[in-house]
């Protein structure tokens, strides 16, 4: 089984970022002129860029030093503190081009609401903006009111009676605020739709047009799902994915069922997004023993990307509001784990820039089968998402 100590959040070995790899000298001609080399693009006295392991430490009696001599004194952190500083560098990291988390588990006791929340704040916390969590469950989803903030009583209904007016030229930035909620944290919430009275089904088609209005404001797309695998728009949403986070307690029933939404998956065609699968594995309603704990974290293990496991808070009781600064230290460095594999995961697919599309492709773009549940292109294919790029520990 795979270390659980390991890149900060519970997968590979954590890379030494703090020794600089020798470069060999280039030979030195035998005769003859010497060519001319080119320059290179970077600049010769380019200042080093900070790294995170490098800084002294903040946490317990080491911080506690440092503080009280003014810095005088400065003691390195410690193992955890290291490896929840690479954590936050790598949730911090360029991925390029906006893109679309799923959140899903078919089992209610899961907690994929309470996933999709914290992964969203964590997000916006650390990377500072850019991220919207979005109810697209069938039933009446309660993402809206689990939120600090829980104005406008707008929700997915109205934002799509009013597609035609967003996607128009005409329409500006401060338009889509109608039909967010926005949190202190800096995450918006799209909240689903509780009308008595609904206004009209939600398939894949009305997700597409969600979606791009998402994407042409926001850079992550932390996307609540149903319980039911064969609804149109959770079918979408699995091939539009970009990334799968499966949140699971360690009760045998929810781990069963998450399990039977993986073969699922694979078979429909998804099968990158259960190896690059990150799992969310919190205490379930009793502690089970010690081999059936170990059973199900190395079920996982074996088939999915990373598993990490976040401890129990009583903040998160299902049902109340979630304000995100009450929650414990011990949580939101756990969650801020979750956030570094996500994003490891979604950085290894790697999106071209506008530029380095052909000029044909913008003149021509694909269009897409109305019959396939996800826009074409949006998942990488021929990508592994489980070979991750080495990690940079720069602040």
């Amino acid at each position: 089984m795979r270390s659980e100590d390991t890149r900060g959040y519970g997968a590979e070995a954590p890379v030494d970022l703090t020794r600089a790899t020798a470069v060999p000298a280039a030979p030195l001609p035998v005769d003859g002129p010497t060519e001319p080399q080119p320059r290179s693009a970077e600049p010769a006295l380019a200042a080093p860029a900070p790294t995170v392991t490098g800084a002294p430490a903040q946490w317990g009696w080491r911080g506690r030093v440092r503080a009280l001599s003014g810095g005088l004194i400065r003691p390195i952190p410690t193992a955890a503190e290291t490896r929840y500083r690479l954590a936050e560098a790598a949730a911090r990291q360029h991925l390029g081009g906006s893109r679309l988390l799923m959140v899903a588990s078919p089992k209610g006791a899961a907690g994929v609401t309470t996933a999709t929340l914290l992964l969203a704040h964590t997000l916006a916390t650390v990377r500072g903006g850019s991220v919207v969590a979005w109810d697209n469950t069938d039933a009446r989803g309660n993402l809206g009111d689990r939120a600090e903030v829980t104005t406008p009583g707008t929700s997915v209904s109205q934002l799509l009676e009013g597609f035609e007016w967003l996607v128009t030229s005409m329409s500006a930035a401060g338009d889509m605020s109608h039909y967010l909620r926005s949190q202190p944290s800096g995450a918006e919430i799209l909240a689903g739709d509780t009308a008595p009275v609904s206004h009209g089904q939600i398939g894949a088609g009305e997700c597409g047009r969600i979606s791009v209005l998402l994407a042409r404001h926001f850079r992550l797309t932390v996307m609540d799902t149903g319980n039911d695998v064969h609804a149109s728009r959770w079918q979408w949403s699995a091939g539009a994915a970009d990334c799968l986070v499966v949140p699971i307690t360690l009760d045998i029933d929810v781990a069963q069922a998450a399990s039977w939404m993986l073969d699922t998956l694979e078979a429909r065609g998804r099968a990158d997004l259960v190896l690059g699968a990150v799992v969310v594995v919190r205490p379930g309603s009793t502690a089970p023993p010690d081999a059936a704990r170990l059973h199900v974290l190395q079920h996982f293990h074996d088939r999915c990307g990373v598993v990490v496991e976040v401890p129990h808070d009583p903040q998160l009781a299902a049902g109340v509001p979630m304000v995100f600064t009450r929650l414990a230290p011990a949580t939101r460095r756990a969650w801020v784990m979750v956030a570094a594999a996500v994003a490891d995961r979604i950085a290894a697919v790697r999106r071209d820039r506008p530029d380095q599309v052909s000029a044909d492709t913008h003149r021509h773009p694909p269009v897409r089968d109305s019959s396939l549940p996800g826009p074409p292109g949006t998942h990488g294919i021929g990508a592994s998402v489980t070979s991750l790029p080495r990690r940079r520990a720069q602040a």
